[in-house]
């Protein structure tokens, strides 16, 4: 087999990984495939090695926007800033029973760095409300869920990482601002 067939199939099975969900079985292909790219790109240069990274980039923030919830299925106003981790989300709720996804997605190294500065306000009249973050094949991380406010940085595992609110008859409101 040549080195290009080698190549796609690496990409294809990653691609297809990564869009199922299979983040800790991706996580190691991924692993892997930058020790074979490193290897390939030490005997025939780095092109095919870059072109290989950026196919998988593209595949993973393909499969990455699927997960979010769309606009027009959002209780509230979604902003995104350079890319699908950052931006702001508004939402008045009123016996609200779903799960938005609201940011993230599925990167091996984010260009603008893993840290994220998470800042929520919520205000729960009635019902359940929990706003959290979800990182590969881990439990979901509450960061609140009572009134109040929320400030911290987190930083973004290899993989799959989202952002989003739980809702069980919630009657309130929240305001998030991710930076």
């Amino acid at each position: 087999m040549t080195g290009k067939r080698i190549l796609c199939i690496i990409l294809i099975c990653m691609g297809t990984l990564s869009l199922s969900g299979c983040n800790s079985i991706y996580q190691a292909l991924s692993d892997g495939t930058e020790k074979i790219l490193d290897m390939a790109s030490d005997t025939v240069g780095d092109t095919p090695k870059n072109t290989a990274l950026d196919i998988m980039d593209a595949l993973n923030e393909i499969g990455g926007n699927i997960v979010l919830t769309s606009e027009s299925s959002l209780q509230g106003e979604r902003t995104t800033g350079i890319d699908n981790y950052v931006g702001t989300y508004s939402a008045e709720y009123k016996d609200f029973s779903k799960t938005e996804y609201l940011f993230g997605g599925v990167d091996v190294e984010r260009e603008q760095g893993n840290e994220l500065t998470v800042e929520c306000g919520l205000k729960v009249d009635s019902g359940t409300a929990k706003v959290f973050w979800i990182s590969g094949s881990e439990k979901p991380v509450s960061l609140i869920e009572t009134d109040g406010t929320y400030k911290e940085t987190i930083t973004l595992s290899s993989g799959s990482n989202y952002i989003g609110i739980e809702c069980e008859d919630f009657t309130g409101s929240m305001e998030l601002n991710i930076k």
